[in-house]
């Protein structure tokens, strides 16, 4: 499996396996749980996605041509800015939750 990020967009898949691990760590096991925390690391992307891309770029200049060019910072998982990966995380939280809606963990 390739994984393909630009900058520091390695952290849209690390922030949702944090989550999960922090509800593996308080106990919470249930999907309902589990995924609300997946779709709200979203947020941490969004904060973070915004910070970082929204800097000001660089300008180069080619020596031969004389032309100008500017280099933005550029944070993204899969070509998805980290900034969006917020709605997404959602959608496939909200989907996954309803998905699970009739489950029940086993007593015991």
């Amino acid at each position: 499996m390739i994984i393909i990020f630009h900058g520091r967009g390695w952290l849209v898949p690390v922030t949702a396996i944090g989550a999960g691990l922090l509800c593996w760590a308080l106990d919470q096991r249930h999907p309902h749980v589990v995924w609300s925390m997946v779709g709200l690391s979203g947020f941490i992307d969004h904060h973070f996605g915004r910070r970082w891309n929204a800097r000001e770029g660089r300008l180069f200049q080619y020596l031969r041509t004389g032309e100008v060019h500017e280099v933005k910072p550029d944070h993204s998982f899969f070509w998805i800015p980290m900034q969006y990966w917020l709605y997404i995380k959602l959608l496939v939280a909200v989907m996954a939750v309803l998905a699970a809606r009739d489950t029940a963990l086993p007593a015991g």
